[in-house]
């Protein structure tokens, strides 16, 4: 797939993870998956006043907002509703992104483990296919045994 993001990672054939696209980066990512959608973990006090869910739905995608500020939000409610967007577009591309892409590679080991039931080591695994490096601490801190 293209670079439609800073530090993009692509754990599934699917899923384009990472850092904050721009405008023209998300019109990339919309022509070349018309029935794309986004998902959004940056909370909205990070945006700068940008209103990224406007310009996806302007570009025909979908968007989702899972608003993570940081470990605190590394919920299991946070993890099921990332686990929600990924069934509700499972036809889908999918652009997650935060500011740098921690957050994002933190949660998908999260819901890994939480919701998908793999063990600490195979969610630490899908964690780092996804780019999870300064985060690793927070999730192994959650991660069971």
């Amino acid at each position: 797939m293209s670079n439609y993001l800073p530090n993009q990672c692509c754990p599934e054939a699917r899923l384009l993870c990472g850092g904050q696209p721009s405008e023209a980066q998300l019109a990339d990512f919309a022509a070349a998956n018309p029935h794309g959608c986004v998902v959004n973990l940056r909370p909205a006090a990070e945006t700068a006043g940008w209103d990224e869910g406007t310009v996806a739905r302007r570009l025909g995608l979908a968007y989702v907002h899972i608003p993570v500020a940081g470990p605190q939000d590394l919920t299991p409610a946070n993890a099921k509703a990332l686990a929600s967007a990924l069934d509700a577009h499972a036809d889908a591309a999918l652009l997650i992104h935060c500011a740098s892409g921690q957050r994002v590679a933190a949660l998908l080991a999260l819901k890994a483990a939480w919701v998908d039931g793999q063990s600490a080591r195979q969610a630490m695994a899908t964690g780092k296919s996804a780019g999870l490096s300064a985060l690793q601490p927070h999730v192994e801190a959650r991660l069971p045994g």
